[in-house]
């Protein structure tokens, strides 16, 4: 259909305006996401994001791999000065005076706040002291107290960390904990667009992701995150169904984390008392049309810890077996439960230090976020081939009908 003069009609595409013909840097910039990476501290989100990077073959700066380094030693130094505190507070007796020793090195409060890196002696005492009966013992009550999860890979690694070649692998950077506390790291992620691509689509898709710190005292920064938010991809570690949190050790991690859902969600018990103010996320209720994507991780943990400890211990309402299946579908519908009428969420479960787990997850969400987003982008593109087209038009005098 064509109007006098000869001119194409305002909501027809026309062949003089293809995709190609967009503004530069246009199509790109529809087609580029902003994610939040929110939850509680421990959940595993800088574990993602680093997995996401090198899915996205982001390589780690020099600098990253100097940081890595040095948080490796902290990390094992951090895990034995727990460990050593709390085999005190049990009463366990480090009888062994070469033992002793090393227990009150660890012990020190300066340790942690010098930098220094360990040396092989030291990394042959950690690895002693860790298997002796006082310390063992301490580790098996360790839902008892806050621990890192990795503190297992940090001990059996500890001589290799402590050699003076000693460079981080991809391994080592997805397990090196690095807390997110005082800045948020913001990632761009670019990659192939998904499927053939059409005329109206770019060949890359790019991602903005926002690691923001999960501990109560960063929460409170989240609000300034929110500004064109595409999606949330909130993280729960499973295994913290039986342990404490790092900033309160009489807070249970799943508890805090279904709080936390509930305050993003917009979800409401309104037959309970208000939470403490300082507690409270402000600001959430923008995320009203945001999808929300779950990731239940650290599923390798829970499916070990869930045979030793019943998940009833900290949800008397459960009367299932100690099957993980079973178990996993109870605290999947314990976050559906803390959506408002309406709200659908869609829920992962993933190891997050498997690159496998973390790649297939994200395709899932990268297929909704397209669905959901394409028809609002399709309009975009409409709307700028409409402007383009008038002002053409306009240039040649042509009226449109």
């Amino acid at each position: 259909r064509a109007s006098m003069g000869g001119c194409a009609s305002a909501d027809e595409p026309g062949d003089a305006y293809i995709v190609e013909q967009l503004p530069p840097n246009q199509l790109e910039a529809l087609y580029t996401f902003k994610l939040l990476l929110l939850g509680p501290g421990e959940s595993g989100k800088s574990t993602v994001l680093k997995q996401l990077k090198s899915i996205y073959n982001v390589a780690p700066t020099q600098g990253e791999i100097e940081e890595c380094k040095k948080a490796l030693h902290q990390n094992t130094l951090e895990c034995m000065k727990v460990l050593c505190d709390q085999a005190v507070a049990f009463n366990y007796q480090i009888e062994d005076e070469e033992l002793h020793k090393t227990a009150e090195w660890l012990r020190d409060e300066d340790l942690l706040y010098n930098d220094a890196l360990i040396t092989p002696d030291q990394a042959k005492a950690i690895a002693k002291l860790f298997e002796c009966e006082a310390i063992k013992n301490t580790f098996a009550r360790r839902d008892e107290y806050w621990i890192l999860d990795a503190v297992e890979y940090y001990i059996e690694n500890v001589t290799r960390f402590a050699q003076k070649d000693f460079v981080p692998d991809e391994k080592d950077m997805v397990f090196c904990r690095i807390r997110t506390t005082g800045k948020n790291l913001e990632t761009k992620l670019k990659g192939p667009f998904p499927g053939a691509g059409g005329k109206d689509e770019p060949s890359k898709i790019t991602y903005e992701v926002v690691d923001v710190g999960g501990q109560r005292n960063e929460r409170k920064k989240w609000i300034r995150m929110f500004s064109d938010v595409k999606a949330i991809i909130f993280l729960v570690n499973l295994a913290g169904y039986n342990q404490v949190l790092y900033e309160d050790k009489s807070q249970n991690r799943m508890a805090e984390a279904l709080q936390v859902f509930g305050q993003i969600t917009g979800w409401r018990d309104e037959s309970k008392k208000p939470m403490a103010k300082k507690n409270i996320i402000h600001g959430v209720d923008i995320f009203k049309n945001v999808p929300i994507y779950l990731l239940l991780n650290k599923k390798d943990l829970f499916e070990v810890m869930i045979h030793k400890v019943g998940l009833e211990k900290t949800f008397p309402d459960y009367k299932g077996s100690s099957k993980s299946d079973q178990a996993l579908e109870f605290i999947r519908q314990k976050f559906r439960e803390k959506c408002p009428p309406g709200k659908e969420i869609k829920i992962y479960d993933i190891t997050g230090v498997s690159r496998f787990d973390v790649k297939n997850a994200f395709r899932e969400i990268e297929k909704d976020l397209l669905k959901k987003h394409k028809p609002r982008i399709k309009d975009e593109i409409k709307k700028i081939i409409s402007e383009g087209r008038k002002q053409n038009n306009g240039s040649k005098g042509c009226v449109i009908s």
